[in-house]
């Protein structure tokens, strides 16, 4: 088991791994956006690899938010592949995600999980994040 940061040639890896997400993804929009972000020195990629095999992976996106007035970690995706749940590697990548972002100096770690991910709401529960506020988008291009 070895968590290793993602690299340029990881970006379909990745996109099996987010798919699992939101399984409707279109790769050439997916790729555009991870070229774009894997070289941000603010964007932090890992993917976790068992017997060469990505079996899951984490961003972690770092900024100054002037409502923290501070640094703040945001975790944009966490995902394990269907068959590798339950096996506490989500724990591993969320841990290898909050000691990065205590590495950042961030003054705190947050996450958005949608309202039908209850199992994910309980796990970060369990890893101790708290609920505290919900999160608002509006469609642009519907």
């Amino acid at each position: 088991m070895e968590i290793k940061k993602a690299k340029k040639e990881d970006c379909k890896n990745v996109y099996s791994l987010v798919s699992v997400l939101k399984e409707t993804l279109d790769y050439n929009k997916f790729k555009k956006s991870f070229d774009n972000n894997i070289c941000k020195d603010d964007v932090f990629y890992y993917i976790l690899w068992e017997n060469n095999n990505p079996i899951g992976f984490i961003s972690v996106v770092i900024n100054y938010q002037l409502h923290h007035a501070d640094k703040v970690a945001t975790i944009e995706e966490l995902v394990i592949n269907k068959q590798y749940q339950d096996k506490n590697y989500g724990t591993m990548l969320l841990n290898y995600g909050v000691q990065l972002a205590k590495n950042q100096k961030c003054d705190v770690i947050e996450l958005t999980s949608n309202f039908t991910r209850e199992n994910a709401h309980r796990f970060y529960e369990k890893n101790g994040f708290k609920k505290t506020s919900f999160k608002f988008k509006m469609n642009l291009n519907s």
